[in-house]
């Protein structure tokens, strides 16, 4: 899984850079350019809770092998046309922008419950971070390879156009091989291995009691948390789409930055979050998963609120810098959400929760979009600040008093589901 979300990356750290900066460039408005962005966060937002309760419902290898093809689909349709209609197709289907759009609905709630599964509750943080890790390299490696059309139009005296549309070629044949790691993955049925980091609740003790054979009649019992954690993400989404997502853009019109200047940067800023893996386990050892993605959230929104003061060099390595932060928010964030619900609600939980942070996301990407081309190059940090801040709120606000099973022993709070 490791391997195969690695490969899968690749192509998704390409398309966050080069068409992002290619299309500022040939005279995309930045709203059109947020517009077809923000297809892949609706295509994400549509589909996530469907493909979470199939996962869990029928199995969740399968939904993964169809949601790494996708990618090789939209990936095509880059290197085939400029029309911005036929664009947004592919960033509907998927592999555009950090959404996915509808390779990431049908890949994230099998993914993270998979995951889960193949790691004890003590070592899951570390776990996802080493997933972040991998992800975060690909991202890099995918950032770096932004001066690829440069490459191909010198060694092959092409157009401009022409060695952009290979490149999208290129990383249409990656994420084909991505598929590749995932025919030898054995998925674990629910119910099969370890219990669930929950307290006593009926859904358990009825897996517990004889439906551990057959989980797919155990209700979901926790929507409540649900619609909590759905807030979290939703306004994470928000910060993402409406800045995060159009950096490369934003750096464009601001200090006019070319698209392999920015690759570098951007390289540099996901290889920054592979440096929070090793300091996981010694900040949730020593505070706790919450207060730990708590913290890490509102040190990323702060450092992300200096970034339009600077010059180039030093806002490009503000963003770097926030990504250490960051990397620690989402592997303890997601660690610490599978602690919430038990196996069999799993899939559903990310469906929900993934959902919700398409609508911020797809919605953030289009009102950033539109700050940038009406010329508010501040405005869209100012938003992306205080969305990322409510958000880090309001996770304290929920779970202030709930531990994961895995800190019981260190803490004399209530665990999650008590």
């Amino acid at each position: 899984m490791l391997f195969s979300t690695f490969l899968n990356s690749l192509p998704i750290g390409y398309v966050n850079v080069v068409p992002l900066v290619y299309l500022a460039e040939i005279g995309y408005n930045p709203y059109a350019i947020g517009t077809i962005y923000s297809a892949s966060a609706i295509a994400a937002t549509i589909g996530m809770i469907p493909c979470g309760l199939l996962a869990d419902r029928y199995g969740k290898k399968k939904l993964l092998i169809v949601g790494t093809f996708l990618p090789v689909v939209s990936y095509a349709i880059f290197g085939l046309t400029l029309d911005p209609s036929l664009l947004m197709v592919a960033s509907f289907i998927g592999g555009v922008g950090f959404a996915g759009g509808l390779a990431a609905a049908i890949i994230t709630p099998p993914l993270i419950p998979m995951v889960a599964d193949s790691t004890s509750d003590h070592k899951r943080s570390t776990f996802f971070g080493v997933l972040q890790g991998a992800w975060a390299l690909a991202l890099a490696i995918g950032a770096a390879l932004s001066f690829l059309p440069s490459l191909l139009s010198s060694w092959f005296a092409q157009s401009e156009r022409s060695a952009h549309f290979e490149s999208y070629f290129i990383m249409s044949a990656v994420a084909a091989a991505s598929m590749v790691p995932l025919l030898f993955v054995q998925e674990r049925r629910n119910g099969s291995g370890s219990k669930a980091s929950l307290g006593s609740n009926s859904a358990l003790s009825r897996l517990q009691q004889g439906e551990k054979h057959h989980p797919r009649r155990v209700p979901v019992t926790c929507w409540f948390r649900i619609a909590q954690f759905s807030m979290v993400f939703a306004f994470t989404g928000f910060g993402l789409g409406v800045l995060v997502q159009l950096v490369p853009t934003w750096l464009t019109l601001r200090y006019g930055a070319s698209e392999t200047t920015i690759g570098f940067w951007m390289a540099m800023s996901n290889l920054a979050t592979i440096v929070s893996t090793p300091l996981i386990p010694r900040l949730v050892g020593r505070r706790g998963a919450m207060p730990t993605a708590v913290a890490t959230g509102i040190v990323g929104a702060l450092v992300l609120a200096l970034m339009p003061f600077t010059d180039f060099q030093t806002a490009a390595a503000l963003f770097v810098i926030r990504s250490v932060p960051v990397g620690v928010y989402w592997a303890v964030l997601e660690s610490y959400m599978m602690s919430a619900v038990n196996e069999n609600e799993r899939a559903t939980l990310v469906g929900f929760t993934y959902t919700a942070w398409g609508i911020g996301a797809s919605l953030g990407t289009l009102i950033g979009g539109a700050l940038l081309g009406a010329g508010f190059l501040t405005l869209p940090f100012v938003a992306a600040v205080i969305s990322y801040l409510v958000s880090s709120a309001a996770l304290r606000l929920f779970f202030r008093k709930v531990k994961p099973l895995e800190e019981v022993t260190r803490f004399s709070m209530p665990r999650i589901g008590e």
